[in-house]
């Protein structure tokens, strides 16, 4: 949940405005193509209906790394972004006027719950986000996951990045990432254990992968439908 969304799109964007950062998001975005392969989905982008969603976008680097990396693949996509945050969605929008008008690109600000509002059942191929599952308790999580189920056509899937407690250490990493995301940018994060992803995912009904990335208490999630 955010509380104040321009704190944390000034704040946070120190992060995702790092010149590094697309070489990350670009990275995670073939390596969850790979685990979703390995689920033995065969991915294909130059589908001529082809569409997909970006849950969650921070700022105008990650819209714009995203939307190059589909359009690069599939010049006739259907591409749905959306983040709660309005100065988030500000920018996007002003991106996408500039830079992407001749596509077909949708940008939203709503809530991750409510997409069935914008987005029809079975209608995406693809869904990604990184580090949104944080944002959501034990309940709402359940209820994100089922809307996504919802959304994605039968052969559709999901990839994404998130932070996973397990281990010794992974509590006092939480405490410090829940007290800091609170106090400086203005978020409520939520911890979830391994256990507690997986229970989710097979109760929703997905097949799932999951890897590791090069932060210790960050994992790489692959959804498929079952």
């Amino acid at each position: 949940m955010i509380i104040k969304a321009k704190n944390y799109y000034q704040r946070f964007g120190v992060v995702l405005g790092n010149p590094f950062f697309p070489i990350y998001l670009r990275w995670a975005y073939n390596q969850g193509i790979k685990d979703v392969e390995s689920l033995g989905k065969r991915v294909n982008f130059e589908k001529q209906d082809f569409s997909c969603l970006l849950s969650g976008c921070g700022n105008e680097q990650t819209a714009d790394t995203f939307i190059q990396f589909v359009i690069k693949r599939n010049k006739n996509a259907k591409i749905y972004i959306i983040d709660l945050g309005k100065e988030q969605v500000k920018a996007i929008k002003k991106l996408v006027i500039s830079k992407y008008k001749n596509f077909d690109v949708v940008v939203q600000q709503i809530n991750a719950l409510d997409l069935k509002k914008i987005i029809s059942p079975k209608s995406l191929d693809w869904i990604e986000t990184d580090g949104v599952m944080e944002f959501f308790d034990h309940k709402s999580l359940e209820k994100l996951l089922q809307v996504w189920h919802n959304l994605l056509k039968k052969d559709g899937f999901i990839t994404t990045r998130d932070c996973v407690t397990e281990g010794k250490l992974t509590p006092m990493a939480d405490f410090l990432r829940i007290n800091i995301a609170y106090k400086w940018l203005g978020v409520k994060l939520y911890a979830h254990t391994k256990k507690d992803y997986i229970y989710f995912f097979r109760k929703i009904g997905f097949r799932y992968f999951i890897g590791d990335t090069l932060l210790y208490t960050y994992r790489r999630f692959a959804l498929v439908s079952s």
